[in-house]
């Protein structure tokens, strides 16, 4: 078995509407709530507040209410890299964080 490259933190925050936004959260990569279905391997931008990560698509799973999209961050500078290992801390401590996909 593969290890991770980095810790994940599973958490389930909801927004106001209840709808699920952000599933688990690594320095590497995230999981989270899309109502489109992307393709493996396509590249998207995951959004967090301010901070904006190219990333590629893993997985995308079909749910009932939308997709579960499984992203993995690339061309990630060393302030982007930053931010991450803070918002990782955030969401541990369940620290509600928003999550969308751009492109």
């Amino acid at each position: 078995m593969k290890d991770r490259a980095s810790e994940r933190i599973e958490f389930l925050n909801l927004n106001g509407a209840n709808e699920p936004k952000l599933f688990d959260l690594s320095k590497t990569g995230v999981c989270c709530f899309s109502a489109k279905k992307l393709e493996k391997g396509a590249f998207a931008s995951a959004k967090f507040n301010a901070l904006q990560v190219k990333a590629q698509v893993v997985y995308c799973q079909e749910r009932s209410d939308g997709f579960r999209v499984g992203m993995q961050f690339c061309e990630v500078s060393s302030d982007q890299q930053k931010a991450l290992s803070e918002l990782v801390d955030k969401f541990s401590r369940g620290v509600p964080i928003a999550c969308t996909i751009e492109g």
